[in-house]
């Protein structure tokens, strides 16, 4: 069985492209997924859904820390019981690829799983921004991985993709490079080498601080009433800089959507009738008295 990893910070892109290998792959192969959630309630198993492939849901955790047995036996259940051929591993933004590695080769696995090559999908235009906030926390991911996607270069200009291209090469001179909008990439490209950086990066000798995944809180608000979309453009123009990432669907102006944020960047898309209506706030030090009131007054009237 194959086992391929998608890591990147949070909002970069992710399960844009789970969505996109979902879309090409899931019929030539007996495909399933784990997606590992942050917060408590799972949005982007939600957003991947309709696929006929199946699904494992991890929350309220990140993966490479308190949540390592559960992905061992999420791949034991997909090897065993499904008997699925490949895996696909969306990881949480906060998690740290060489800790899933070091998970994936636990004994009660090793011998029965392939690791394709570790996908790192990294936001050009704000690469520069949490590389100077978060340091070896989010740089560690730069290192340890096959495959670079600097996605969203449609965000940003030549020069800065330029910029960080070369910041990114510095970082990690193993990995294959590729700019990509929206994450679109050549599948074969991230899926059928084989992967698995054995070179550790300086966090992981111990030579790097990180900035602990247990320093990010999530918040889940519900949202049982129909926005509108102006408001909403408004709440989201105003959120504090503690909020990095936010992500759900609300019913807007009658009609449901995903709302996802990131770093200042709003994207309001059409989606299917969710199973619930909510808000995913990720950041540190969240005001939830103030996140609470300013959603309830994105409400129509």
């Amino acid at each position: 069985m194959r086992v391929n990893l998608i890591c990147g910070f949070l909002g970069s892109g992710k399960t844009t492209l789970v969505r996109r290998i979902l879309r090409e792959r899931a019929g030539r192969e007996r495909m399933a997924v784990i997606v590992n959630e942050f917060g408590e309630v799972g949005i982007d198993g939600e957003v991947l859904r309709g696929h006929s492939v199946d699904m494992i849901e991890i929350s309220s955790g990140c993966l490479c820390c308190t949540l390592r047995g559960s992905l061992i036996s999420a791949v034991e259940e997909l090897r065993d019981k499904v008997g699925a051929e490949r895996v696909v591993v969306e990881s949480t933004g906060v998690a740290q690829p060489g800790e899933l590695v070091e998970t994936l080769g636990d004994p009660v696995l090793r011998g029965t799983v392939t690791l394709g090559p570790i996908v790192t999908v990294v936001d050009v235009a704000k690469f520069p921004a949490f590389r100077k906030v978060l340091g070896p926390f989010y740089t560690a991911q730069v290192e340890r991985a096959d495959v670079l996607l600097l996605n969203k270069t449609d965000l940003s200009g030549p020069e800065r993709l330029a910029t960080v291209r070369r910041e990114v090469a510095a970082l990690n001179p193993r990995a294959t490079l590729v700019a990509t909008e929206r994450c679109e990439v050549d599948l074969g490209l991230i899926m059928d080498a084989v992967g698995g950086n054995a070179e550790p990066s300086a966090l992981e000798q111990g030579l790097g601080a990180p900035a602990p995944a247990a320093s990010f809180v999530s918040l889940v608000v519900g949202v049982p009433f129909d926005a509108e979309r102006a408001k909403v453009e408004r709440f989201f123009a105003a959120l504090s800089v503690n909020v990095i990432r936010a992500k759900g669907f609300m019913n807007i102006d009658g009609e449901p959507t995903l709302v996802q944020f990131a770093a200042g960047q709003l994207e309001i898309t059409p989606a299917a009738v969710p199973r619930a209506f909510n808000m995913v706030f990720i950041g540190h030090d969240l005001n939830e008295p103030a996140l609470r009131a300013g959603i309830a007054e994105t409400a129509h009237g």
